[in-house]
């Protein structure tokens, strides 16, 4: 039997496919039906007709101040204004996914641009192709010099980007072996990025010609080639639907769901074709998936940041450090681990910070908008439940609901005065369990 489609199944999948499940996008996407509006995310299409061209950074104002191309603080927070902005979240939001999956540190690379560099190169491949994603990230700059492909040469192959394209890129632990690294680190030299001409040549002299043996494989393989003989294996497609799952659908994914999503990435290794699937299926669906994945701190913050109306701010960038996820900044070449992760006392603690703080940037006028102000009958429950809507939060646990409930009639139902209770309330929404769930 299809699953219905209602309110609570569109606010699900823009939970998981945006940044933030507002009322204008949850109504549009009940208009449009589970088809189109999955058709219209994987297209990066707006949902509500409206439209969205990131400014250049330098026109983007923080705190007062333009923000500029050099500090990573203020590339950091310029990420954040597209998250928060843009009217193709799905793009964006795999744009995320990709920086966590072919993790790049500005701390080893030092070169701004390099890092913005990759970044673009990521979005213009986030819904693509994954052959032609893996390609184009091997022979990326900044990557190149953060796995040291750059220093890679015949005679002194440098393994690490050999080993954690199979390790980490595509394949996983287990699905490759120690002469498998050794013999794709010769397929892989000759390789170079030159600072000075700001440019990624290939030096024929440098390169191992010879016979190599990879995967099974046997000839002389280059890096196109290498590519070639990592799409022949079974264990990518696993690999990255199990990654696809996790990330947008359930935190232990099935392997009959992972053997299932992986035969529909390994027809043509296609995202959008594969989320496109998994976006309109039954299961993704399933009554026990809403509200059990973790928001990573970046889902957070935009999630806030536009469900408030809020102004960009380097603050935000600063929070999500504070939070554990700093854009340009993964921990390591394994990236964020992501899920529970996110929930130490510490991360939590900059969570509940970050939402009062957003609160206390809102004006009265805030609250006396309609979609804040109840009728005098209003019952603290039904004020709960508004609260909830606005920012995104419209399945509040029972414990939850009866303590805010409880708050709100005890500070400002009744009061002629409301507006201090009120940012009470909303911020006591934003730091529930329930809000740091998607």
């Amino acid at each position: 039997m299809s699953t219905q489609w209602t309110e609570k199944e569109a606010a699900h999948l823009l939970n998981r496919a945006t940044f933030f499940p507002g009322r204008e996008e949850v109504n549009a996407a009940l208009q449009l039906g589970k088809e189109e509006t999955v058709r219209r995310l994987v297209a990066g299409e707006s949902l509500t007709g409206r439209a969205f061209s990131p400014e250049p950074i330098e026109r983007i104002t923080a705190d007062g101040k333009a923000l500029d191309k050099e500090p990573i603080i203020d590339q950091q927070t310029y990420w954040l204004y597209r998250m928060i902005n843009t009217q193709a979240p799905l793009i964006e939001k795999m744009t995320l996914f990709w920086h966590g999956h072919f993790t790049t540190s500005y701390q080893k690379v030092r070169e701004m641009p390099l890092i913005v560099r990759q970044n673009e190169l990521l979005r213009s491949h986030a819904l693509g192709s994954f052959r032609d994603l893996v390609r184009e990230i091997g022979k990326d700059p900044a990557m190149m010099v953060y796995l040291d492909t750059n220093y890679s040469r015949k005679g002194k192959p440098n393994e690490n980007y050999a080993r954690e394209a199979m390790e980490l890129f595509t394949l996983g632990i287990g699905n490759y072996t120690e002469e498998d690294v050794k013999e794709a680190a010769r397929a892989l030299t000759g390789w170079g990025y030159d600072k000075k001409t700001d440019q990624v040549n290939f030096n024929a002299k440098q390169h191992d010609g010879g016979s190599k043996t990879v995967l099974g494989h046997t000839g002389p393989l280059d890096a196109d080639g290498f590519v070639d003989v990592l799409f022949k294996q079974d264990a990518l497609p696993r690999w990255v639907a199990r990654k696809l799952l996790t990330w947008f659908a359930a935190a232990e994914p099935s392997e009959e769901w992972v053997t299932g999503l992986a035969a529909v990435f390994a027809k043509n290794f296609h995202i959008g074709d594969t989320l496109r699937s998994l976006f309109v299926s039954d299961a993704f669906y399933a009554p026990e998936l809403r509200g059990s994945l973790v928001k990573s701190p970046a889902e957070y913050v935009a999630g806030i940041a536009k469900a408030l109306e809020l102004p960009v701010a380097r603050g935000y960038a600063q929070a999500l450090r504070k939070m554990g996820q700093e854009l340009y900044l993964p921990p390591n070449v394994a990236g964020w681990r992501g899920g529970t992760a996110w929930l130490t006392t510490a991360n939590l603690l900059a969570r509940c910070k970050f939402a009062e703080s957003a609160v206390k940037r809102l004006n009265q006028g805030h609250f006396s908008a309609k979609d804040y102000m109840q009728e005098a009958s209003a019952s603290p429950q039904q004020w709960v439940k508004q609260f909830g809507l606005n920012v995104g939060v419209r399945e509040l646990g029972e414990q939850t609901a009866a303590v805010l409930a409880n708050y709100a009639d005890e500070t400002f139902i009744h009061a002629a005065q409301k507006t201090n209770g009120m940012r009470g309330l909303l911020q006591l929404v934003l730091i529930s369990p329930e809000a740091q769930m998607k």
